[in-house]
């Protein structure tokens, strides 16, 4: 019989003088240095992995995303938000030494696309802004990582790291499999009542004046806020639903129907006006996309009656969802009046600043920076409004360039790059998504959000990856 190398015996033993030694380290009620040298193997472990397999990080980074904000709801972490940080961070590390020390190959050609080279040229502004004379360095910091950084991170790295047509496959599962989440706990909100926490959160931070209204309770599941929830809701059901109808599986198309439902049903739930957009833009551009003229009647047909439905009947008024959505084709809305009435306060201070106020000096969030200045005292209620006034007008026609370009490139690759059906499918359903969501931005500053600004971002990355993905699956069908 073989002998055991006597790395092994020496391993085994390290394991074992680890264990008595956390063993006596807890007995002792030496908690937090037991803890600590309990995780440091599956620490090492954990990294030794991440850099041979970084993509794993990006996932990671996904879920992550998906959830730290409701996780911060209940455990009220200072600068939780370093997190997301700190995972930018080792993914970096372990792409340089994936690349560099273990001397694996990336496919660095894939960063050379419009979109890496827009957001590159953007976060050359938003550095520029630092000279900004009206500009805080502290909010600066804050600023520019929901509205560049984070952007231009997940460009580059998705390329990079998910760089098959699988991958944006199981970014889209996972995302399904959130969503279900998400959708269960506004469920236990709207039948059970909000928890503790919620309540708290909702009484401590204004949350109440927002959510608990007088036409219905406003839900937000585990989101920043139900502005948020609803808009990324509708994103979900534009994309599953899309989705659903280009998957070759039966039962994924089943699912990926059931989770656009359930998408839908959410949006309506959570109480959030704007959220109405993200269907209606995202169905709109899916009839120019979708290249079959009977999928395009019904729905042009579809969306036609839907505004009719809303913008001109009463039909189910006693409903509080339906009565508040129809709330958003009344242009006399009392909400509407007064983000109509603070742009109008703002334009003549901004016509005195035409590269902005400075990042991170929009909004009543950043009191905390200045609670004296006039951009600090009115509410954003607009992620372009956001980028008006702490990019200037400037700012804001480069950032809208941006966007419009980006998705003029993704119509492109749908109607005449992009062969593979399936894969069509998915690019159209993440454009529609997209586009959706920059329509509902005009009336809620969600853009940059947790989770829905790097949801986009990957969508985005997603987007002008299609080109390769489909690329490689001819090849592999050729062979």
């Amino acid at each position: 019989m073989e002998s055991k190398p006597f790395t092994t015996y020496m391993g085994w033993g390290v394991l074992t003088l680890c264990i008595v030694v956390i063993t006596y380290l807890f007995s002792n009620e030496q908690i937090v240095i037991g803890f600590v040298l309990a995780i440091l193997p599956f620490a090492f472990i954990g990294t030794s992995y991440a850099v041979q397999h970084p993509k794993s990080l990006l996932y990671l980074l996904f879920v992550e995303n998906y959830f730290l904000m409701g996780v911060d709801r209940y455990l009220s972490i200072t600068s939780i938000g370093l997190l997301t940080d700190a995972l930018f961070f080792f993914t970096l590390l372990a792409i340089a030494l994936y690349s560099f020390y273990l001397r694996k190959d990336l496919p660095w050609e894939n960063l050379k696309n419009a979109s890496v080279l827009l957001y590159v040229l953007w976060m050359m502004y938003s550095l520029m802004e630092i000279a900004n004379p009206t500009a805080m360095l502290n909010a600066w910091m804050s600023g520019i990582r929901s509205m560049t950084l984070y952007p231009l991170l997940i460009l580059t790295l998705v390329p990079l790291l998910l760089t098959q047509f699988n991958d944006m496959k199981r970014i889209f599962l996972f995302w399904s499999l959130f969503t279900v989440l998400a959708v269960a706990k506004m469920q236990m909100q709207v039948s059970i009542g909000f928890d503790g926490a919620e309540l708290n959160w909702l009484n401590a931070h204004g949350g109440a004046i927002t959510h608990l209204l007088s036409t219905g309770t406003r839900y937000f599941s585990f989101f920043t806020d139900a502005g948020n929830f609803g808009s990324n809701m509708g994103c979900a059901m534009v994309v599953f639903l899309i989705v659903s109808l280009h998957v070759k599986k039966p039962f994924l198309k089943f699912f990926y129907f059931v989770i656009g439902l359930l998408g839908m049903y959410a949006m309506f739930v959570s109480g959030t006006r704007g959220a109405i957009a993200v269907p209606f833009a995202g169905f709109a551009l899916y009839s120019i996309l979708s290249k079959n003229a009977k999928l395009t009647t019904t729905m042009v047909m579809f969306l036609f009656a839907s505004y009719v439905f809303f913008n001109f009947t009463m039909i189910g008024q006693s409903n509080q969802y339906i009565r508040r959505m129809r709330s958003a084709f009344n242009s006399n809305e009392a909400s509407l009046v007064v983000r109509q009435e603070n742009q109008r306060l703002l334009a003549p201070y901004m016509r005195t600043r035409p590269f902005g106020e400075g990042l991170g000096l929009s909004g009543v969030d950043a009191k905390r920076f200045d609670p004296n200045r006039l951009t600090t005292n009115i509410p954003n209620d607009s992620w372009y409004v956001k980028v008006w006034v702490e990019t200037g007008i400037v700012g804001l026609i480069f950032y809208l360039a941006i966007q419009l370009t980006i998705v003029l490139f993704g119509i492109y690759y749908v109607l005449f790059k992009i062969q593979d059906k399936e894969l069509r499918g998915y690019v159209s359903a993440a454009l529609c998504g997209l586009f959706g969501i920059m329509a509902s931005s005009y009336g809620n500053a969600i853009y940059g959000q947790y989770p829905t600004g790097i949801i986009t971002s990957m969508l985005q990355a997603f987007i002008f990856l299609a080109p390769k993905y489909d690329t490689a699956i001819r090849t592999i069908k050729q062979r």
